[in-house]
């Protein structure tokens, strides 16, 4: 598996999709100290590729992806405004099988980055 995390630390995520990114990066942390290839990349500093965010709107199933997209977060919001957590079955696929924040259908929610990394520590 690898985890991929883009925020910003210039940019306060929004109020449609917020995350603690100082709590993701600890969770991110914690990932790889139990040997998770994990990245985070502050998009403040250096924007995404567009390649990555390509990824994000076109890898996954669109169940596992609507906050980017069409309707969704644009690209330039895409690790910024909105950060995003890219879940990778395999290291070296090139796009995600699953991509965070999103609405989960079957819980009528949204899934947040920060719970999701929880609950991969939790099975690590």
């Amino acid at each position: 598996m690898k985890v991929e995390f883009y925020y910003s630390s210039k940019h306060a995520s929004g109020v449609q999709f917020p995350c603690d990114n100082t709590k993701a990066l600890e969770l991110c942390k914690q990932l790889k100290d139990k040997g998770v290839n994990v990245k985070t990349q502050d998009c403040g500093e250096e924007a995404a590729a567009f390649m990555t965010y390509n990824a994000a709107v076109t890898g996954a199933p669109a169940a596992k992806r609507p906050v980017f997209g069409a309707k969704g977060a644009l690209e330039e919001e895409f690790g910024k405004t909105v950060p995003a957590l890219l879940i990778f079955e395999k290291e070296e696929d090139r796009y995600p099988n699953e991509v965070f924040p999103r609405s989960d259908r079957e819980l009528s929610r949204l899934l947040g980055i920060e719970e999701v990394l929880q609950d991969l520590l939790n099975k690590a």
